[in-house]
């Protein structure tokens, strides 16, 4: 299986919130996608980062304020369909979406990909679809960037089986087998959003772990760093967040040749396709 990671847009955000010690000089964070090529099942997106769609959806009050907040950058050679166009795909061709977490800057290109199956969380789409309007934005939802077929189109990744991930930290030690054939196996990630999972895979005689949110950057699981207090309003448990943080930082140095990938880091994301050129 080969995975290839892709930068669709990015968002604008003052850089201590995000990162203790930092500057309050705005950074850019990219929405990282991740295209992994399954020699049976096909092309499979980690997510979808950000599409022109967002623009629409964050149109009126009270959603403008998600669009205030982190603004979105996406020039046209970033967006997803025109990515795998330079790549000789087509949305059709994209077989199945792993959703990560249903916040907006990870599921904005849904609707581009019409004959895609999705896998998620069950609690997580249905915290996605079941809250107040003024509360559902507080969390990162946008409801309007959801294919209206969206739960007959999907596999929740609890009725996947289960298995042993080979992950020498606890707490991720139990993994959905997702194909029933151990290349993607899906790790709970809780505290960042209801029902986040990541994704770990292989590819040649290395393993990637694809965290989504469950830190923003590798600062956090190479020293244990936490984002500022005012960032918790978004999760869905300060306490299990940082539980996985300082779960991810113990795993990080127990299993040093594991790469992590956060969904919004750039050195992570620089050095991953650093390598792949060589």
């Amino acid at each position: 299986m080969r995975l290839e990671l892709l930068k669709v847009g990015h968002c604008s955000h003052p850089e201590a919130v995000v990162v203790r010690g930092g500057t309050w000089r705005a950074r850019s964070f990219p929405a990282i996608v991740g295209i992994l090529h399954h020699p049976q099942q096909g092309y499979i997106l980690f997510d979808t980062g950000y599409a022109r769609r967002f623009h629409e959806a964050t149109h009126a009050f009270p959603e403008r304020l998600y669009r205030w907040l982190t603004p979105m950058h996406l020039p046209q050679t970033e967006e997803l369909p025109y990515l795998l166009a330079q790549r000789g795909l087509t949305t059709e061709d994209i077989q199945y979406i792993f959703i990560s977490h249903f916040h907006a800057d990870h599921i904005a290109g849904l609707l581009d990909f019409p004959k895609a199956r999705f896998i998620c969380s069950e609690s997580a789409l249905y915290a996605a679809t079941h809250q107040q309007r003024v509360h559902g934005l507080i969390k990162g939802n946008l409801p309007a960037l959801l294919p209206p077929d969206l739960l007959q189109r999907t596999t929740f990744i609890e009725e996947c089986p289960t298995t042993a991930s080979g992950l020498a930290q606890h707490a991720f030690a139990k993994g959905y087998d997702i194909f029933a054939d151990g290349s993607c196996l899906a790790i709970a990630l809780p505290g960042h959003a209801q029902g986040q999972f990541g994704l770990l895979c292989s590819q040649d005689d290395s393993r990637y772990f694809l965290v989504a949110d469950a830190c923003w950057t590798r600062a956090s699981f190479k020293d244990g760093s936490k984002p500022l207090a005012v960032a918790n309003i978004i999760m869905s448990s300060t306490a299990q967040y940082h539980r996985t943080i300082e779960a991810l930082a113990q795993l990080h140095a127990m299993q040093p040749d594991l790469f992590i990938i956060p969904s919004h880091c750039q050195e992570t994301y620089d050095e991953f396709s650093h390598a792949q050129k060589i």
